[in-house]
């Protein structure tokens, strides 16, 4: 497998990690072209960008290459919204989903959101990044899931297996707490939110 040569080989690492920085350092030109002739335009005071992308790759950590898992580097995407008039810029920590892309979008517009449509609006984070926000992130992948709070990342393996990470102490998900006992109330309840959220779905 790909991972498998990657860890065998040095220089294929160097390039692989070289061929990914290129195309990212490309992209984000193309990306900046394309607002320049935006903002240069008639229609930049009419126009709402959204920038996002597919996850990236591992790069090696924790010994995987690819993108396959439901860890933050496998699951965490870049995801930058301008809405002329509406909010100030900045930084949002709080976890989001793709599924908010439409009622974002939607609400922006002023077109109603059906009933039943998935996800929730980001317009309440793009006016104020610091406001209450009481939704999660989840992650769906081949019958496991993720889910995703400002703190904690729980996640289900459909074997049954869990993994539990305190991101306010171990940003990089280094030390799995689903066995340790002081950790017990924080698993039982991102169980019971991640029910919740996949049954209402």
């Amino acid at each position: 497998t790909l991972d498998q040569q990657l860890r065998a080989s040095d220089r294929g690492r160097e390039h692989a990690v070289q061929a990914y920085l290129a195309a990212l350092s490309f992209a984000d030109e193309q990306v900046g072209r394309l607002l320049a002739a935006l903002e240069a335009s008639p229609r930049a005071e009419q126009t709402i960008v959204v920038l996002l992308s597919d996850h990236g790759l591992h790069l090696g950590e924790k010994t995987h290459w690819r993108k396959q898992s439901l860890w933050e580097d496998g699951t965490r995407v870049p995801l930058i919204v301008r809405a002329p008039g509406r909010g100030a810029s900045g930084v949002c920590a709080e976890p989001v989903d793709l599924s908010a892309i439409y009622p974002t979008l939607a609400e922006l517009a002023g077109i109603p959101v059906p009933a039943g449509a998935d996800g929730h609006s980001l317009v309440p984070l793009l006016a104020d990044p610091e406001v209450e926000w009481p939704h999660v992130a989840v992650t769906l992948k081949d019958g496991s899931a993720a889910l995703r709070d400002r703190r904690y990342r729980y996640i289900r393996y459909k074997e049954g297996g869990e993994e539990l990470y305190d991101h306010e102490l171990d940003p990089h998900e280094w030390r799995n707490l689903a066995q340790d006992p002081a950790e017990a109330g924080t698993l039982e309840r991102l169980r019971a939110r991640l029910k919740a959220e996949l049954a209402a779905w």
